[in-house]
This record gives structure tokens, sequence and C-alpha cells, in this order.
């Protein structure tokens, strides 16, 4: 199969860096465009300040405007919600897939928003423009899905996301990274809980408490689901391993469980982070609890999007 070409909009930001890693020398995909701020453009790609922790890719490009875009194939968009507002319709009006993290987007119609593995037939209304989910629904989500066959009544959520899910700013900020940080995130938890419904496909009552806490990448969760049934342990072990899709992305396991609750410091980059870890899980009657793990710019943005573009070609919304 010939690569499909590749636009992505965002050059300095978090997510469009992991964009670049990870999809560099992809096996669907071939990076022949990156866009990026009027304070980028114009540049070689290895001038842009480079802010992750991994090392920088090799991209022969210069940095083009949002203007200037060329016709790709398959645009991945880490766009503010301001210019992905302008910028993504354009392109789908002139025949370039868009995936975006962008959540101006999310829950709009004829738009799908999906996680692959637990929402693939959303992909059906799609018409060129998908988008990745927020990055805190994910741990809380994958490890659920299962339980939807013993009739899930109510949810509760309490997290506790990183630094770098408010963008690369709070990972330079020394009072930030010292543990002064304000916990509030503005239309956090209304978000969550929309995403939550729109991928289970119910309308039960959630409660979410959502904060941000000093580590620098990582999105911890507590959850609690009340069922129609009382359950056990076991049970809900086996409904949480969902099968993987054996796409480039995917993770040989999509929830890894564990006996305790799972640390940033050994699960971060579990499944070369696109793995969710699942731990500390109690039942009682027919209430169940766990905590769970995810990388909020890996499983929860980057990688995310990408999966959902390589699950669109694996299934033909997208052919050459």
């Amino acid at each position: 199969m010939s690569r499909f070409s590749v636009a992505i909009l965002g050059a300095s930001g978090l997510v469009g860096q992991r964009l670049q890693e990870l999809l560099y020398d992809h096996p669907f995909f071939e990076v022949v465009a990156i866009a990026g701020s009027p304070t980028n453009v114009g540049l070689m790609h290895e001038e842009i300040e480079w802010r992750l922790d991994s090392r920088k890719p090799k991209y022969d490009i210069l940095v083009c405007s949002m203007s200037d875009i060329p016709d790709v194939d398959i645009a991945f968009s880490a766009l503010p919600n301001n210019v992905a507002e302008v910028v993504e319709p354009s392109l789908v009006a002139r025949g370039i897939h868009v995936f975006s993290n962008a959540s101006a987007f999310r829950r709009i119609a004829g738009i799908p928003l999906v996680i692959p593995e637990v929402n693939p037939e959303d992909m059906k209304s799609y018409d060129g423009h998908a988008c990745a989910t927020n990055c805190t629904v994910v741990p809380v989500v994958t490890p659920m899905i299962g339980m939807k066959s013993l009739g899930i009544k109510s949810v509760t959520i309490r997290t506790r996301q990183a630094l770098s899910g408010a963008g690369w700013k709070l990972l330079f900020d020394a009072e930030a990274l010292s543990g002064n940080v304000n916990p509030f995130i503005p239309q956090e938890e209304e978000k969550l809980i929309a995403e939550l419904k729109y991928l289970l496909g119910i309308d039960v009552p959630v409660i979410a408490s959502c904060n941000r806490v000093s580590e620098r990448d990582g999105h911890f969760v507590s959850v609690g689901v009340e069922l129609s049934r009382e359950t056990t342990v076991e049970e809900v072990e086996e409904l949480m391993k969902i099968p993987t899709l054996g796409l480039p992305s995917s993770p040989k396991l999509v929830n890894e469980i564990i006996d305790d609750s799972p640390t940033r410091q050994e699960y971060l980059w579990n499944g070369r982070g696109m793995t969710t870890t699942v731990g500390n899980i109690r039942v009682e009657g027919n209430i169940v609890r766990y905590d769970a793990l995810s990388h909020n710019t890996v499983r929860g943005a980057a990688g995310g999007v990408i999966l959902l573009a390589e699950f669109a070609v694996q299934e033909s919304y997208i052919t050459k």
C-alpha cells in the first residue's frame, strides 16, 4: 500500500509535536507538510523549539502557514479551537480528510467522536471529518465499556490530571512543577461527562470532580460504577479485557489489569503510551470501583487520533 500524504497542523505545541514524533516513518502515513503559527512560519523544522523530552524527529520540511496547506490526503489537527473552527472545515471542503484533537467539533452531528476499541460503529457517519476524545475520558471509558452488558446505572469520577494537559507552558512553570498549581480546570467536568455518555451511548447520572496536579504527564482517575446487578471482581476483569485492533499504533493490551493503583513512574509508558493501566479493582454488590492511568498526550491525544485514522484506513473510510 502506498502511503497517504499527511499535513500536521501544529508545529510547536505538545500535541502537534507528539504527532510529529509518532508519525515519523509511519507505515500508513507520510508527513509532507507541517503548518504552524506565524511565529514558526518560514522556519525549517529543525529550527523549531522542541518541547518534548523525547528525541526530535528529522523532517526536511519548511513550516507553512494555515492558508498554505498543500493538497494532502489527510490532515492531523492539534489546533486551538478558535483556529480549528476556521481551518478544519476549509480543508474538508477541499477534500482533505481531517482527524482532529480540537474540542470544537466533538459531538457535532456528522462528525464522529470515536475511540476505535470503544465505539467503532460511530464511524459510520464519517464524511471526511472525525475527532478524538477528551484525554481524560480514555482511562475512564476503556475499562468501563465492557460493563454495559451488566447495565450501568450511574458513574462517579475523580481525576488527577497532569500539567501537560494544559499545554506546554505549565511544563516550564517552576511554581507549577513545585506543587503550586491551580487545581481547577475550566469546563473539564462538563466535557468529561458529556463525552462519556456519548461514548457509552447511554444517558445515566455522572458526577465528576476534575483536578490539575503537579505531575508532568499522565491522567489518573478513580471511578465508581453502579450496575444493574451484582457482580464479582473476576467478572469485571474479564469485561475489561477488550480486544486490540492490530493496527500500527495499537498496544498489545488496551487495558492492562494490575493489583494495585497504577503509578506514573511505572506505568505511564505502558504499551508505548497507548495502554490504559487499571488497578485497585473492588466490588461490593453492584458497585465497582477502579483506578486507572493513561498517557494524556499519547493515548489521550496524538496517539489516539493517529489510531483513529489507521482504523479509518483499515475499514476503507479512506482509500487511495
